[in-house]
């Protein structure tokens, strides 16, 4: 697959972005990623998915 041309460690089909959270809350994602098996970010991206996919179809 394709490297973005500004980040060659992203593929094109993601995109970075930094964000803060609760240190209380991040330490309960890592927890669940720890788990789960998965890195926090994926751990994150889960949840994310999750969540979109529960909300009402348009």
């Amino acid at each position: 697959m394709k490297m973005k041309d500004n980040d060659p460690s992203t593929r094109c089909d993601q995109s970075r972005f930094t964000m803060r959270i609760n240190t209380e809350l991040l330490d309960k994602v890592k927890a669940d990623a720890e788990k789960n098996k998965r890195s926090c970010a994926k751990e994150i991206e889960f949840i994310l998915e999750q969540y979109i996919q529960s909300l009402p179809k348009e």
